[in-house]
């Protein structure tokens, strides 16, 4: 994919490109303030509340000091599950907020750090959270109005915290932070947890583990979309941001549009990164656009954030970034792909692979690709993201020899693929339960399969993830999987590939991948693409059309 970098794609010149203008540095001659940190400041949380009652957390306090004496701050929680000690970065943005003017509370959530109680998964997350806001809300140094940062685990926290609606509670900024623990993290469409989930260990895995499907356990612990508009409709701010490559993307869009469809505060940032700050950001810097997101609706000063378009997306192969009204983008042009069993003639070591047509197969027709999994031996694809690597940089021919495929003919020109892809599968299993894991790959004349993007469900999971449905073997069945949000610019000359498989593999190189487990039910599995079922991929264009006009 990194042929011929910088290339937009057809039909999108004259979007909303945007262009550098601004950094971190750059604040406009903002004032910047001398801090005091103050360490185990102890906050001692109400009996009844709580699991443990009557426990004390223990935060770092970031306050700024005004040469002119007392004054009141505006408030920031950065609540902490991995604890504030030797956290150098969460530290430097607390520092970075407070020479901003804010008072800002680094805190160790219970059973981490300094603190007390006990912690398992997410433990008492948005319980702990409303009291924080409220303790920081109530200080004498205090405006009242507090707000929450912070990434990842941190920002689960925010979630969680917000879910609840604490009064004090104005804006949030998770950051590549997924308020579905359940399907973005731990069992991805369902299935089992991957071998980054299992290395955390005690006594985070051992506690999902506990609840295979989503139970009220799970419930506690995640945002449901009810719960997403009662924030929406709460008026609390939410900037959301991630990146193309991070495992847990899905979440953040999801999040974004519930918040946007009832008409929340809120804003979305993606940029090109795994599972990571946003950086390098146009036309200004990230930090900058999370101290503007704050002055504006805690602080209330009119600086324009709001009047922006509410989305900022990098576009990736373009390389460049740009402005949207919503996501999904709405003017996305959706191209339906048929699977057909007709040669494609593009993997050399596999003999009938298929082709993606814009039209199906006739309804006489009974195309049927096969393949027999087994957990020890797959088919299996490399269909795992870790923290660093993101999307693997693999080529996937011999992998998808050994799986089922796809391929289109070559683009007439370059297309941009933005947005949620869609795969509706016919098949039929020979045994209870099955996993498909799916890949969306770019080829290049010379035969390389970069992946773009993948999808996971399990097949007893796919209607519902609380009370899963033992498949009857040999039924056929369709399935709707979705494949992880993407934005990018495939080259005029390159065919897409769908590839299916039993399951997903990781690669020596990666670290901590994150994915599924290995399905341990070994199946003959086929798949149906004819008139009658005609099993279609869908993909999202921006700009100039891929199929027939």
């Amino acid at each position: 994919m990194n042929d011929r970098p910088g290339v937009p794609g057809a039909g999108t010149e004259d979007r909303a490109w945007a262009r550098q203008s601004g950094t971190s540095d750059d604040c406009a001659g903002r004032r910047q303030y001398r801090v005091e940190v103050t360490e185990h400041v102890g906050v001692t949380l109400s009996d009844g509340i709580t699991l443990s009652d009557g426990i004390t957390l223990s935060g770092r306090l970031f306050l700024p000091q005004a040469d002119e004496g007392a004054k009141r701050w505006l408030c920031l929680l950065l609540a902490n599950g991995y604890g504030n000690r030797n956290q150098p970065r969460e530290d430097g943005l607390c520092g970075f907020f407070a020479r901003s003017g804010y008072a800002v509370l680094h805190v160790s959530m219970r059973g981490s750090g300094a603190s007390e109680g006990v912690n398992t998964l997410f433990e008492s997350y948005g319980e702990d959270g409303c009291e924080l806001v409220a303790w920081m809300a109530g200080q004498e140094w205090s405006t009242g109005a507090v707000g929450m940062i912070g990434q990842s685990l941190r920002g689960i926290s925010q979630w969680l915290t917000a879910k609840r609606l604490p009064p004090g509670l104005k804006a949030i900024s998770p950051e590549i932070a997924s308020p579905d623990g359940y399907d973005d993290l731990w069992y991805a469409g369902g299935t089992l947890p991957g071998p980054g989930r299992r290395s955390r260990g005690a006594p985070e895995y051992p506690a999902a583990a506990a609840h295979r499907n989503k139970d009220d356990w799970w419930r506690e612990r995640t945002v449901s979309p009810e719960e997403l508009a009662r924030i929406a409709q709460s008026g609390i701010a939410a900037l959301i941001s991630g990146g193309w490559q991070d495992y847990v993307s899905p979440g953040n869009l999801k999040a974004y549009s519930a918040l946007r469809a009832h008409g929340g505060i809120c804003k979305l940032v993606v940029g090109p990164e795994a599972h990571a700050s946003v950086a390098r950001m146009e036309p200004y810097d990230f930090r900058l656009c999370q101290l503007r997101w704050f002055d504006r609706y805690l602080k209330g000063e009119d600086n324009g954030i709001d009047r922006e378009e509410p989305v900022l997306l990098f576009i990736r192969g373009a390389d460049m970034w740009r402005y949207e009204r919503d996501w999904p983008i709405p003017d996305a042009k959706r191209a339906a792909f048929y699977l057909a069993g007709i040669p494609s003639g593009t993997l050399a070591g596999r003999d009938g692979d298929g082709s993606l047509s814009f039209a199906p197969e006739s309804e006489s027709g009974s195309s049927v690709s096969c393949y027999d999994y087994l957990p020890d031996t797959g088919p299996l694809l490399p269909a795992m993201r870790c923290a660093r690597g993101g999307i693997p940089a693999a080529d996937l021919s011999r992998y998808e020899e050994a799986a089922a495929s796809w391929t289109t003919e070559p683009l007439p020109r370059p297309a941009e693929i933005t947005g949620i892809v869609r795969l509706r599968l016919w098949a039929a299993c020979t045994a209870e339960d099955a996993d498909f894991v799916v890949t969306l790959s770019a080829v290049s004349p010379g035969g390389r399969s970069q992946q773009l993007t993948c999808g996971y469900l399990n097949a007893s999971r796919s209607r519902s993830r609380s009370h899963p449905a033992p498949l009857v073997p040999g039924e056929i069945r369709d399935y709707v999987i979705e494949l992880m949000p993407m934005a990018s610019v495939v080259p005029e000359g390159f065919r897409l590939r769908l590839a299916i498989a039993g399951g997903s593999c990781s690669l020596p190189e990666q670290e901590a991948p994150q994915g599924p487990g290995l399905q341990p039910l070994p199946s003959a599995v086929t798949i149906y693409h004819s008139g009658r079922y005609p099993s279609c991929l869908e993909v999202p264009v921006i700009g100039g059309f891929i199929g027939p006009e």
